[in-house]
């Protein structure tokens, strides 16, 4: 399964903060009772319960978070300290979400919510993941999936192959199956239409300025390093006179980009299965 580095974790999430569609995480938070137990997949070190537990406000919060990479769990502590607001009661639970998915009680929770996973999974994963939530039709926020759009200020003639490729490497296995990369936003709404839910989008896209320095650079070595393993073995003095072109206008303070991602909320539009299940017998 992929992982994240915890620097680069860090480095992006004033970018994830800033990106976010608010609309969507106040409809989360007005659909959750008072003192709700939220499972986040795919935690990391917890920032998106960073980011959510003040909206919800009140005490009782409770946050289960999940993930298959113990060093990242151990050191949620360590990112909590000096969090200048009231921490809520956590538990981190290490888990393979490929093998273990439907071992999670869903159920017992009041939300559900995930920050830059599904762009990571497979189709076949997604279909498991409708099915679970449908069962019992909690409210989902998914956060921060790729969606192929990728813009940088000033055009650069490579620009486009090397989308083309960082594309190719996305679809490639994270662990999950072959990955859905920047088809996720669309199969990850079409597959909650069908599991019962109402579901609404934003965009809430990366954007990187001039003064943003090490995010430029970090994104710049990741694509390039991307590009190396899809492209031809002949493209990749394409590759790096891109890299090098980049990394100086970065250095200058002369580059901007937009890094393309979606937001999802979803709820569900009719009574949960289990439940329609209990009243018809």
């Amino acid at each position: 399964m992929a992982g994240f580095d915890r620097g680069w974790l860090r480095l992006r999430a004033s970018f994830d903060t800033a990106a976010r569609a608010t609309e969507l995480g106040q409809s989360f938070v007005e659909a959750l009772p008072v003192s709700p137990r939220l499972l986040d997949l795919a935690a990391g070190t917890g920032a998106n319960l960073r980011y959510l537990s003040p909206l919800i406000g009140g005490t009782g919060q409770r946050w289960v978070l999940a993930d298959h990479d113990p060093m990242l769990l151990d050191a949620v502590t360590e990112e909590m300290a000096g969090w200048p607001h009231p921490a809520p009661e956590i538990e981190t639970r290490r888990i393979d979400l490929v093998r273990d998915l439907e071992s999670l009680d869903f159920q017992s929770f009041d939300g559900i919510t995930a920050t830059a996973l599904f762009d990571l999974v497979s189709a076949g994963w997604l279909e498991r993941f409708g099915a679970a939530v449908a069962l019992v039709g909690k409210p989902l926020l998914l956060t921060l999936s790729v969606d192929g759009r990728l813009r940088w200020t000033p055009d650069d003639p490579a620009d486009e192959a090397i989308r083309h490729w960082v594309e190719l490497h996305q679809a490639t296995d994270k662990g999950f199956g072959p990955a859905l990369g920047p088809a996720a936003p669309a199969a990850l709404v079409q597959t909650l239409e069908r599991s019962g839910f109402e579901v609404a989008s934003a965009d809430s896209d990366w954007v990187i300025g001039p003064a943003d320095a090490a995010m430029h650079l970090a994104l710049i070595d990741g694509y390039r390093g991307a590009a190396l393993e899809m492209a031809p073995a002949d493209a990749s003095f394409v590759i790096e006179d891109w890299a090098s072109r980049r990394r100086q206008a970065a250095e200058e303070r002369r580059l901007s980009a937009l890094v393309g991602h979606v937001d999802i909320f979803a709820q569900a539009r009719r009574k949960p299965l289990t439940a329609l299940g209990r009243h018809s017998i």
